[in-house]
């Protein structure tokens, strides 16, 4: 039998936020660790980062990032970018286009 969020999207919602608000505090949870793209044109670039906040009311992820790192260059030229999250386990991959602050 397949759990509830397969069919709902709703519970869905709610499973990924779940996971997102464990993999904050959960070193072991798959969710911590995504990797996040950015950049624009032929000078896109991804890399892994750590998932250090989840805030579901705000609609909010975040991760640290050094000042001097490529990515930062990338981002003040352009604030779209991507995050992908997969968890081998429960068989969820989460993609999404993010605006960077």
């Amino acid at each position: 039998m397949q759990p509830a969020y397969y069919e709902n999207f709703r519970e869905i919602k709610k499973k990924i936020w779940l996971m997102l608000n464990d993999a904050v505090t959960n070193r072991n949870s798959q969710f911590r660790i995504p990797t996040f793209i950015c950049g624009e044109q032929s000078d896109f670039d991804g890399r892994i980062v750590v998932l250090r906040k989840s805030d579901q009311q705000n609609n909010l992820l975040q991760f640290h990032s050094d000042i001097r790192s490529d990515k930062i260059k990338k981002l003040k030229k352009n604030q779209k970018a991507a995050m992908l999250f997969y968890d081998k386990e429960e068989k969820i991959q989460v993609r999404l286009k993010v605006e960077c602050t």
